[in-house]
């Protein structure tokens, strides 16, 4: 008996072990497949979301682009899928207030022949504003997105970040030029001469008073053509940008071999540097993000009728084109252009009252231009208070009078965002 109970015991107990080993055993392959099965189920959802119903970015852009080139944002649309139809409602980014704020400043004192203003979150890319303003026709043509538009002086961002990203320049380095600040002379450039006429200012005025033979130098001799054609590629010329806008590439003619045309490029002094006011926001937007180039977006979401969500555009990342500190060496030269530099008179008076505390730098640039023809005003920025953030670029055209400055759109556009409570 006591041999039975001992082997059975014994029995008993190797049953256990293997009971409980077993058990072990299937909880460890349980947890297994389900660290496996679960991400799979996830992705399996993902994947339906845009592979089932077949909405990705390009067909969002195209099944758009029509209606948005005519300047309208249809919230109802029909998705075609392989011989299947969706009715769904468009969610655009847009911030009504802040578009109707722009057109309202367009349009004081008669606007401008041509207006654009285009704003973004730099952090995220959400297109906030898309205004396109024409004084003596239809309003039916978007000129946000065209790039027909020369980007003058606002190119000036593009040299500067190459020469401080090459360790070349810093927002304080003292560089000294000859002639007018306006100028563009070959002599000034290509043989300069320190003479008792000779002026040096740090590179962060020059930005911000728009110095053409500083600029030009910089280019030519510190940074060079190569480089700068790099850095004009980094920053998305020539380049058809990460966007679901049909939109137009900016666009240089620089040839890296030809000095002149190094010079010329590099101190936004020529036409066949060309910029979109979507593009102009997204220069401003690398300096306030600290140094990435975003995907610009206008569809946040697309719902179906049964309230599925068939389209997201989700958290999109950009890409680093300059270094923080070099993104923080760009806002310094920002900031001066707006503080003593060439935007200084519209904001006379502002950063006073709720204002007080909002961070603002911009680029102006003029040139004229032909595509169409006038007299070309750009102000290209970025604002910041706390947390919240504005990156922008207001272009007014005009054939022969100012009605509205670029700026002072702008500094309508920020009043409003940054006066108004989350």
């Amino acid at each position: 008996m006591i041999a039975i109970s001992a082997a059975t015991s014994i029995g008993q107990k190797n049953s256990r072990r293997l009971s409980w080993g077993w058990r072990l055993s299937l909880s460890i392959t349980l947890l297994v497949a389900g660290l496996v099965i679960a991400p799979q189920q996830i992705s399996t959802r993902l994947w339906q979301r845009e592979d089932v119903w077949g909405v990705d970015q390009a067909l969002v852009r195209e099944t758009l682009a029509p209606a948005i080139q005519a300047n309208r944002y249809l919230q109802r649309i029909v998705i075609h899928h392989e011989g299947k139809q969706f009715p769904a409602t468009v969610h655009y980014t847009l911030d009504p207030g802040l578009q109707d704020v722009a057109k309202a400043a367009f349009e004081q004192q008669g606007g401008p022949d041509y207006g654009v203003f285009a704003a973004l979150d730099p952090d995220s890319g959400r297109i906030l504003a898309l205004v396109s303003h024409r004084r003596e026709a239809d309003n039916d043509q978007n000129l946000a997105l065209r790039a027909s538009y020369p980007a003058a002086s606002v190119f000036k961002i593009v040299t500067a970040a190459a020469a401080v990203d090459l360790g070349q320049a810093s927002a304080a380095t003292e560089l000294p030029f000859n002639g007018k600040t306006t100028s563009l002379y070959r002599k000034n450039v290509l043989h300069h001469r320190d003479t008792k006429w000779t002026r040096r200012l740090p590179l962060k005025t020059a930005f911000a008073k728009s110095v053409n033979t500083v600029f030009g130098r910089l280019g030519l001799y510190s940074v060079g053509g190569t480089a700068l054609a790099d850095y004009a590629s980094r920053f998305g010329f020539g380049q058809a940008l990460d966007t679901d806008l049909a939109l137009e590439p900016s666009v240089t003619g620089l040839d890296p071999a030809d000095d002149w045309s190094v010079v010329e490029t590099a101190a936004g002094y020529t036409r066949t540097t060309t910029l979109s006011p979507v593009h102009g926001a997204l220069l401003a937007a690398s300096a306030a993000n600290g140094g990435h180039l975003l995907p610009a977006t206008l569809v946040d979401t697309i719902v179906d009728d049964n309230g599925l969500i068939i389209y997201d555009r989700g958290n999109l990342s950009g890409h680093a084109i300059i270094s923080p500190h070099t993104a923080a060496e760009i806002r310094t030269m920002l900031r001066e252009t707006v503080q003593v530099g060439s935007a200084r008179s519209s904001f006379t008076g502002f950063f006073r009252g709720a204002m007080a505390q909002v961070e603002v730098g911009g680029k102006t640039g003029s040139l004229s231009g032909l595509d169409p023809q006038g007299r070309y005003d750009w102000f290209v920025g970025y604002a910041t208070a706390g947390p919240k953030k504005l990156a922008f670029a207001a272009l007014c055209i005009n054939r022969d009078f100012w009605y509205v400055k670029s700026a002072f759109v702008a500094r309508k556009a920020i009043e409003h965002y940054f006066g108004t409570v989350d």
